[in-house]
């Protein structure tokens, strides 16, 4: 009797021992992925208001004649849904959340992605990241209605 007692405190023993190693293992596995991140951070700082996408440049006047050319251009390349988010963002003063977005246009929040995806590529909008939404901006209001009033007329 004497040896099966302390043969259980020996197993009770272990077991401990054994979750107080896992333990130690998943704290350290914690710290050293978030040392990485703030490492991968310090590589590459992110200035205020910058996001996971690459921002693009507001147009400048130097760029007019260009501009005329390009709403020319653009016009050919955009397809309905992209109107009516470029419409609903000049509404909404040249910006909005993605998600609101979709729901007020009645979108699929894929679809409106793909838009939002596509309008950047445009270089018509910026998208940066706030928590865990996409904050979508206008990048030159102007530019954008001309090509909004444009499509609108063409469309009448």
């Amino acid at each position: 009797m004497v040896f099966a007692g302390s043969y259980d405190y020996y197993v009770v023993i272990a077991i401990a021992f054994i979750q107080l190693t896992v333990l130690a293992s998943l704290i350290y596995q914690i710290f050293s992925e978030s040392r990485k991140h703030m490492e991968k951070e310090q590589e590459y700082p992110k200035s205020p208001g910058s996001s996971s996408v690459r921002q693009l440049e507001f147009d400048t006047p130097n760029n007019k004649l260009q501009r005329i050319i390009d709403v020319n251009t653009s016009i050919k390349n955009i397809n309905e849904d992209e109107v009516k988010v470029l419409s609903f963002l000049l509404s909404k003063g040249g910006e909005a959340y993605q998600a609101e977005i979709a729901r007020e246009l009645g979108l699929p929040k894929s679809t409106v992605s793909r838009i939002i995806r596509r309008l950047y590529e445009k270089g018509l909008i910026t998208v940066r990241r706030v928590s865990r939404f996409s904050y979508v901006q206008v990048t030159d209001m102007d530019y954008v209605n001309d090509i909004v009033s444009k499509l609108r007329y063409d469309q009448s």
